[in-house]
């Protein structure tokens, strides 16, 4: 049997290695490229079986030629691929390292499966006290427990000894892609102390553990650590009240917004979206302006324009343009000039429908009790022996104010004063009613409450009277007051009231020069 066959077969085999170095050096074996080289090689092996019977065949000759000299080409071409693969990669390495030590990344060191080092930055050969000749090829730990002492891992107290046990596990549970940072306090061969901040990540072949590289930086001022950890620790908290907030929004079911004063745009949360109408959560600010009725833009731009460190939250009312038509809106928020970075307004919409007063503030207007639960109420309080005034407050101008400026200003008004009312008078034992469309009963059962009431009124003939500004609408609820006092006037519910009532009647008359009015002071 010839011997002629055997040179192909050999260069087909060391393509065959080649193709497997190749995959090696690219962390990425190509079985296709693979299969083609063993086929390739086993057609040589044919070759050295079938050479004897047929080599005197021009055919077979020439195939075989022309197959040999085509592999020969292939090996040489993977022969170049390969070499110049491997000095990309050597001249990619010695860059890297280059870099590296003109970073503040100036600590690194490279290890085998073994945990040999292979590779160490002259920073962490200083702090070991050695040469690099005496360290490359040693076993990492063989030399740190010669030199350092570790002091802490992720600033956890440790030692040598823990740390090479930790190291040992990891070679086991290690996977490919994890990616570490990692902490290290030692103190070098000088007794010195020493901070390394590193990343760690595992070098895999084929899916084998072939060492680990960390790169980090090596740090000695810990004053400047220990601010760095706090910056570290205040963005965490940081983000976290920012995912808290986040969540608040989703779940709150206020219509909230914010204005970005710098960048010119309004973000509303899905609540505020869906009352005003809008269909899209962010909006230049100009083009929110324009859904602002225009005698109220003004008077609202003053509003924000007036905001200060002394004055930084506002409250307003302004016409706002939903499907054709206007409807008010009570606007009340914030400036944050705490924030230096920038400008921020943030604050909530309530939306006035236009359906009558019973629908303005269910929880205000619509749990009001009538005239025929009052006298149940006063029974019960002269039952438990309770000194308290009966006052009758009638908002006398809400009509005019009607008229004027149309039943939901009136309505609005009635709102916001049963709101002053219930704040500053109710109590415990108190309540208030709606005996008409303007006139409210309340009982005033804090001694405190009737002295402040009188004293305000004797003070200030605009006491009870309430100035409001709606947009470019400014007016006033014009209040009259009677008021009855139990066991000074009578200790019958029905006379009290009835008492209150006369009150009342003089308050409005023209004639009196007050528009409040005590029974006792008619018979005193």
């Amino acid at each position: 049997m010839s011997l002629l066959p055997l040179f192909p077969f050999i260069i087909s085999c060391l393509l065959i290695l080649l193709v497997f170095l190749y995959g090696l050096i690219e962390d990425k074996f190509n079985p296709i490229t693979f299969s083609i080289a063993l086929i390739n090689a086993l057609g040589f092996l044919v070759y050295i079986f079938l050479f004897n019977k047929f080599e005197k065949e021009k055919w077979f000759i020439y195939t075989y030629y022309a197959h040999a000299a085509l592999t020969l080409l292939i090996l040489l071409l993977a022969i170049y691929l390969f070499f110049r693969k491997l000095l990309f990669f050597k001249r990619h390495y010695q860059i890297f390292l280059t870099s590296m030590k003109e970073t503040r990344w100036n600590c690194y060191y490279v290890l085998d499966h073994k945990e040999r080092i292979k590779e160490m930055s002259e920073g962490m050969i200083e702090e070991l006290g050695m040469t690099k000749e005496e360290i490359i090829g040693k076993p990492l730990f063989e030399i740190l427990n010669k030199t350092i002492r570790v002091n802490s891992f992720d600033e956890i107290e440790t030692s040598n000894q823990n740390l090479e046990r930790f190291y040992e596990d990891y070679k086991k549970t290690v996977k490919p892609n994890q990616f570490d940072t990692h902490t290290m306090h030692f103190q070098n061969y000088q007794g010195k102390s020493v901070l390394v901040q590193l990343v760690e990540q595992p070098l895999f072949i084929l899916g084998r553990y072939r060492g680990r590289i960390n790169v980090g930086e090596k740090k000695t001022d810990f004053d400047l650590i220990g601010i760095e950890r706090e910056l570290t620790n205040t963005k965490r908290e940081l983000e976290s009240l920012r995912m808290k907030y986040v969540a608040t929004l989703e779940l709150s079911n206020e219509a909230l917004y914010y204005i970005d004063l710098d960048e010119k745009y309004i973000w509303f949360s899905e609540p505020a979206m869906k009352i005003l109408n809008m269909y899209n959560n962010t909006m230049l600010i100009e083009d929110f302006y324009k859904y602002i009725y225009k005698d109220d833009l003004n008077s609202y731009l003053g509003t924000l324009s007036s905001l200060t460190v002394r004055k930084q939250t506002y409250k307003t009312k302004y016409r706002f343009l939903k499907d054709g038509s206007y409807v008010w809106v009570d606007d009340k928020g914030k400036r944050i000039f705490e924030d230096k970075n920038s400008n921020i307004i943030s604050g909530s919409f309530k939306l006035y429908e236009n359906n009558g007063y019973e629908r303005l503030g269910v929880d205000v207007l619509d749990n009001i009790k009538g005239e025929n639960e009052i006298f149940s109420h006063l029974n019960n309080l002269l039952n438990n022996q309770r000194t308290f005034q009966l006052a009758l407050f009638e908002l006398s101008n809400i009509p005019t104010i009607n008229k004027e400026y149309g039943r939901e200003i009136g309505n609005m008004l009635i709102l916001e004063y049963v709101k002053k009312l219930k704040m500053s008078f109710i109590s415990e034992s108190s309540d208030i009613f709606r005996v008409s469309g303007l006139i409210f009963a309340v009982t005033i059962v804090d001694p405190r409450k009737m002295e402040l009431l009188r004293s305000g009124i004797l003070q200030d003939s605009e006491f009870l009277n309430l100035p409001m500004n709606y947009g470019a609408i400014s007016t006033k609820v014009e209040v009259s007051l009677g008021i009855s006092s139990s066991y000074k006037d009578s200790k019958d519910a029905h006379k009290l009231y009835e008492m209150a009532h006369k009150a009342l009647s003089v308050a409005k008359h023209e004639s009196f020069k007050l528009n409040v009015c005590y029974y006792s002071d008619l018979n005193g």
